[in-house]
């Protein structure tokens, strides 16, 4: 399962923006450029499911959390990030401009100045060599290029920018990440809706909870990354939080915190936001109002770094 996936997300980051298979290789028939690879510790049967009833005889919807899916979304982000290390700032200057899209980007360790010398150190051995045995070329051995066959230029944080799929009978005949997310039919609104004094009341019983880890790794030793998701049900209403967590030793540490939640009944919202809230988010709901309404499912993601 690990290899297909791992073929298929190299197919889906070497296509186009628009989803069609790249140029490179369907004009010159060469293999993609974009290696990937997928988490050490991938749980690809884990999955949180909420299926909602339809009305009148209508086909259910489903809200789902997956690792494949997860990382389908973050195959799809490199469609808008350069092949070449040469396009790559020096991961040190976090704070200026280096290329990114929806959180996805591809940055260097504490050491890869260090690492980057000693390729080209031994990239100018092998070319004195090869000038010295010109016919190694001739016989299908190029010295040089092995030096970069095994170079893969991905983030390889695995930062995906993923907060859930959502499963409706008006999406089924599209097939990308944008139908799964249905980013489309969010609709903004000026602060947070979700009730989280019902997530505080201590009264209240926790009647369902569990942790689901989706995919973790430990970045070949360079620091970890971690994406699970937290579900808690109560008798007034039902919580969910995804969380991404990216460490990168003397680099940087990034978190994505996705909060899905819907109260049983009518409850007023707080004028005010605290804590994890004053941090820059973006809320949205279905429909808007001024309380959160009841059996109405309002998100927040948030995201620090």
């Amino acid at each position: 399962n690990g290899e297909k996936l791992t073929l298929l997300l190299e197919e889906i980051a070497d296509a186009d923006a628009d989803g069609a298979e790249s140029n490179l290789s369907t004009k010159t028939g060469k293999k993609s450029k974009r290696r990937l690879c997928v988490p050490e510790i991938t749980f690809l049967d884990a999955f949180l499911s909420l299926q909602f009833d339809g009305r009148d005889g209508e086909k259910n919807s489903e809200l789902k959390f997956t690792a494949g899916d997860a990382l389908v979304e973050w195959a799809e982000a490199h469609r808008y990030l350069g092949c070449s290390h040469s396009n790559q700032i020096n991961s040190n200057r976090l704070n200026s401009h280096y290329q990114t899209f929806r959180g996805v980007s591809i940055l260097k360790t504490i050491d890869a100045d260090a690492w980057a010398n000693r390729v080209a150190r031994g990239k100018e051995r092998v070319e004195d060599s090869a000038n010295s045995h010109p016919n190694s070329e001739e016989n299908g051995n190029d010295p040089v290029s092995s030096w970069t066959s095994t170079e893969f230029f991905y983030d390889w944080t695995f930062a995906s920018p993923y907060a859930g799929t959502i499963h409706c009978p008006s999406n089924e005949h599209k097939h990308n990440s944008a139908r799964n997310n249905n980013r489309q039919i969010w609709k903004s609104l000026p602060q947070s809706h979700i009730p989280f004094h019902l997530l505080q009341d201590t009264s209240q019983p926790i009647l369902l909870f569990d942790d689901i880890m989706l995919y973790e790794d430990d970045l070949h030793d360079n620091g970890e990354v971690s994406l699970n998701v937290k579900l808690r049900v109560m008798p007034t209403c039902w919580y969910i939080l995804q969380r991404l967590f990216v460490r990168v030793d003397y680099v940087c540490i990034k978190c994505r915190e996705v909060r899905i939640c819907c109260s049983f009944e009518d409850v007023p919202i707080a004028s005010g936001v605290d804590g994890l809230q004053k941090q820059k988010t973006q809320s949205t709901q279905q429909n808007f109002g001024k309380i959160a309404k009841s059996n109405t499912i309002y998100r927040d993601v948030t995201w620090r770094e």
